[in-house]
C-alpha cells in the first residue's frame, strides 16, 4: 500500500477502531444473565440440602423477572432490533 492510497481525512487509526468495536447491548446481557441464573440455581440444588426442583424454582424467579424486563420494560429497538 502506498502513501497516496491512504485516506487523508484527519481520522486516526484509533478513531477508526473505536467505530468498528462491537458494543454490548442490554439484550446481549439478558441472554448472558438468564442461563447464569438457572445454572446457579441448579448448582445450589446439587450441592445443598435443598431439593433440585425447589432450587430451580427459586432461580427461575429472577430469570423470569429479567426476561420480563427485557421483553416489556426495555425491549430492543433501533440498531439492536435486527
Amino acid at each position: 500500500m502506498t502513501r497516496s492510497s491512504q485516506r487523508d481525512d484527519g481520522e486516526s487509526v484509533v478513531e477508526l477502531i473505536r467505530e468498528r468495536r462491537p458494543t454490548v447491548a442490554p439484550a446481549d446481557l439478558v441472554l448472558l444473565v438468564l442461563p447464569v441464573l438457572l445454572v446457579a440455581g441448579w448448582a445450589v440444588g446439587v450441592v445443598s440440602s435443598a431439593s433440585l426442583p425447589a432450587a430451580l424454582a427459586v432461580a427461575m424467579v429472577p430469570a423470569l423477572a429479567t426476561l420480563g424486563y427485557a421483553l416489556f420494560y426495555d425491549p430492543p429497538s433501533g440498531a439492536y432490533a435486527n
